[in-house]
């Protein structure tokens, strides 16, 4: 390879690198699920329906241009001369569709890597509050909420992930922004510490979720005492999932797909649902 093509090579890479980080997420841009989220596979002759709960992971999630989260920074390969494409992945842990593991709070707790497939393969439970947050956007998951969920469709199964569904779009409702006053822009609905408190001492349930990026309502950030209870009660936690309408509130198996990457406090994962 020449010095002159060598050259080249890296000024392009470094120039598409650098286009990726400034991108930041544009006036009327949304967050959207990967395509064909829905749909029906077989097993043993039986017909089972699946749901990708994930956002596609592009650069509209750098929200700050400022800090950005996430860019590919191509590569040359040995193969680079005969088509051989590679990326570097640089990227903030906790973006897009991603887990929070203990470690994301607790510097002792359990690292993603190290959290035991049992833990991420797991029922999922649905609780719609997509009403309640369409007149208040800093509307909290309680107990209450729970237990009237019980009510329809039995107690929550054990080892469950319970998720709101609030039809909520992080990228929309960041752009939205500039719109509001500092106090509403800060708003964004969540699970209250009275529930967290109650699914780690009367629930058997290991994993929450939320279309939101936060586990916390915005109002509780940046104190997060929703993480630290949860998170230091070795629980995790996902962010910026979507596409809970396509899934009924019980009877579904969600598969949490992530690099065990050792240390890792978090990383984007590729939620599925079954049913």
């Amino acid at each position: 390879m020449s010095a002159a093509f060598n050259r080249r090579t890296i000024l392009r890479a470094l120039s598409s690198s650098l286009a990726g980080l400034l991108c930041g997420a544009h006036e009327g841009a949304h967050a959207v699920p990967v395509k064909k989220a829905v749909g029906t596979t077989a097993l043993a002759g039986r017909s089972i329906r699946f749901a990708d709960l994930t956002h596609a992971l592009t650069s509209e999630f750098n929200l700050d241009p400022a800090r950005p989260r996430i860019a590919l920074d191509p590569i040359v390969g040995s193969g680079f001369a005969v088509g051989m494409h590679l990326n570097r992945l640089l990227l903030v842990e906790h973006t897009g569709t991603h887990i929070d593991a203990p470690r994301h709070f607790d510097a002792q707790g359990v690292s993603l890597g190290e959290l035991p497939l049992d833990d991420l393969i797991v029922p999922l439970a649905i609780i719609d509050l997509s009403e309640r947050v369409a007149a208040d956007r800093d509307a909290e998951l309680t107990p209450k909420d729970v237990q009237q969920w019980e009510k329809r469709y039995g107690r929550l199964p054990e080892g469950c992930c319970v998720a709101i569904r609030c039809d909520w779009d992080p990228i929309g409702e960041w752009n939205k922004r500039g719109s509001m006053s500092p106090e509403e822009a800060r708003r964004s609905p969540g699970f209250g510490m009275q529930v967290a408190h109650m699914l780690i001492t009367e629930r058997a349930v290991k994993g929450i979720a939320v279309e939101t990026l936060s586990i916390d309502t915005g109002t509780n950030g940046p104190a997060y005492p929703v993480h630290q209870l949860w998170l230091k009660s070795g629980r995790w936690g996902i962010e910026g999932i979507t596409n809970l309408q396509s899934v009924p509130a019980v009877g579904a198996l969600l598969i949490v797909g992530a690099a065990p990457v050792k240390g890792a406090t978090g990383l984007p994962v590729r939620a599925i649902a079954l049913f």
